[in-house]
């Protein structure tokens, strides 16, 4: 068993010297057209920006496409066809009807492969994301190449289950207080200023929908060992949500995972370093891992 763990601070020197900040506005996603296509008896819409390498990214609980982070899907797009959806019942995809199921969203994200003649692709997952990245990759193996979790967890309880409630239950003001760690906003007090926004705010019966399909996830504990993959495991040292020791006990069954971790990092690490976070993806996705 072989495990790096890479302290971002050490690979920063090597990687980000002199490099270029890029900041599109933060509705910069929304001028990329959102295509639909038939996936598993409903429509799945997506948006697709770049070239090379198919790059596969898979949006977390609540969530739509629109809110991933535009820094990082565009430094991505430089070296990878980034391929964003919307999951079943979210955004811009068809109305959902039944219930949700990581099984059921991991067959969504392959359909999506499927209707864009893609065969395989790298697959990057936030958050309940890493789920559905999971059951993918158990699903189809051969479908799956490199897999980025950020912000995993192997299973639904504990921690994570906690924190889902307490999101739940919070107003929109105290969510907004609860994204970064307070001494880092202390730094950065603009950054609201620039988080994207959903044009599409989820329902709140797919939301619900989506929180039972995580509690009713049977989890991959057991199944880690036999994930024959290259694994970037990342996230940040003050998250909340999915805190660090459930990604680096991750990492202890997964033969030659990579662990990043970001100092003052939390759950909405993206948004707090989008460049470096992209930086980090394509050295994995383009190193020999092995």
């Amino acid at each position: 068993m072989f495990r790096i763990v890479l302290s971002f601070l050490v690979i920063a020197q090597m990687l980000f010297a002199g490099c270029v900040h890029f900041r599109p506005e933060p509705g910069f996603l929304r001028s990329v057209p959102v295509k639909r296509v038939a996936v598993n008896g409903t429509k799945i819409a997506y948006r697709e920006l770049g070239s090379g390498q198919p790059l596969l990214l898979v949006m977390g609980y609540a969530g739509t496409m629109d809110v991933w982070d535009p820094v990082l899907v565009a430094r991505l797009a430089r070296h990878f066809r980034v391929i964003l959806f919307d999951n079943r019942g979210m955004g811009y995809s068809g109305p959902l009807s039944g219930e949700l199921s990581m099984g059921l969203m991991a067959g969504d994200a392959l359909g999506v492969l499927d209707a864009l003649g893609i065969q395989s692709a790298h697959v990057l997952g936030w958050s309940m994301g890493c789920m559905i990245v999971q059951e993918m990759a158990f699903r189809e193996p051969e479908r799956a190449e490199k897999l980025i979790l950020y912000g995993p967890t192997s299973a639904y309880d504990g921690e994570v289950r906690a924190a889902v409630d307490r999101m739940t239950a919070c107003s929109p003001e105290e969510f907004a207080a609860l994204l970064f760690p307070a001494q880092w906003l202390s730094g950065h007090p603009g950054i609201f200023s620039r988080l994207p926004t959903s044009e599409k705010p989820a329902e709140p019966a797919v939301v619900a929908a989506q929180k039972l399909a995580m509690e009713r996830w049977g989890g991959t504990r057991d199944r880690l060992s036999s994930l024959n993959k290259d694994v970037l495991l990342l996230g940040g040292d003050e998250d909340w949500v999915t805190p660090p020791w459930l990604w680096l006990d991750m990492a202890d069954e997964l033969p030659g995972a990579w662990v990043v971790r970001f100092r003052n990092g939390g759950h909405w690490l993206m948004y707090q370093e989008p460049e470096r976070l992209a930086e980090i993806v394509q050295v994995f996705l383009e190193g020999n891992c092995r």
